[in-house]
């Protein structure tokens, strides 16, 4: 992990690491004065580990390019991933409860942050309650969309899960301008299995059976999204997956 402190006189010129990569939906006031406050950028390798879970909150962190997991371990000791970032999307929103992260923030490819002190964040905020309440709307539908991950894993089946997931990657792109139909999974299928709470068995049936429909081509993790209509009919109906081919038992021999 390399840290590069972004000088206090480099902060006001241009053009400034952070600029144009703060979520879209952020407003521009907030935008800019989260901008203001950026310390440093921090590159990482596949694997790096940005945050423990449970150390102490002093920092948020913008996604300038990479995509991170944020890996939960539970009572057990297994380890479960409970959100993916990828680029201008903020991480550690939720330390702001506990003062501390509440996950591992970990790369999942060669990645790019920039990272802003909480206390100059707050300090800003506190100035102008305008900031305040702007932060505060783009949290709660932070918290809006964890919820709604809470109700695909609880309520959906496994072929509305993949769905669902992979149109939360189209409406993600599409915030940003990019394509919506072609494009790279960041993650394993391993990774995606444990936030899907499926096993990676279940997600190879279910990228196969994607491809046997025509609804999406996978090539390894490349996705190429063929028929939203039919992508659509997987989120709201479901689908039978055929059942696993099974081994035949080896033919015993009489002597």
């Amino acid at each position: 992990m390399k840290r590069h402190p972004i000088p206090l006189p480099y902060r006001s010129q241009h053009p400034h690491p952070c600029d144009g990569r703060l979520p879209p939906d952020l407003h521009a006031e907030l935008q800019q004065r989260i901008t203001e406050v950026a310390t440093s950028t921090i590159e990482l390798a596949r694997g790096e580990i940005l945050a423990h879970s449970g150390a102490a909150f002093h920092h948020l962190y913008l996604v300038v390019s990479g995509a991170f997991k944020a890996v939960q371990l539970g009572a057990e000791g297994k380890s479960q991933i409970v959100c993916f970032y990828g680029p201008r999307e903020l991480m550690g929103l939720s330390g702001f409860s506990h003062r501390c992260y509440t996950s591992d923030l970990v790369a999942l490819a060669p990645s790019v942050v920039c990272e802003f002190s909480v206390q100059s964040v707050e300090s800003a905020i506190s100035a102008d309650r305008a900031l305040l309440e702007r932060l505060l709307i783009y949290i709660s539908e932070n918290l809006e969309r964890a919820e709604q991950d809470q109700f695909m894993l609880g309520s959906l089946t496994a072929p509305q899960r993949i769905a669902c997931f992979l149109q939360r990657m189209q409406t993600a792109r599409r915030r940003l301008g990019e394509d919506v139909h072609s494009f790279e999974l960041p993650m394993t299928r391993e990774e995606l299995g444990s936030y899907l709470g499926l096993t990676m068995e279940t997600i190879s049936r279910l990228l196969s059976h994607l491809h046997a429909q025509d609804v999406a081509r996978i090539d390894k993790r490349h996705v190429h999204i063929l028929r939203d209509d039919l992508l659509q009919v997987w989120r709201d109906e479901g689908v039978d997956l055929p059942l696993p081919k099974r081994k035949k038992p080896p033919e015993l021999k009489l002597a």
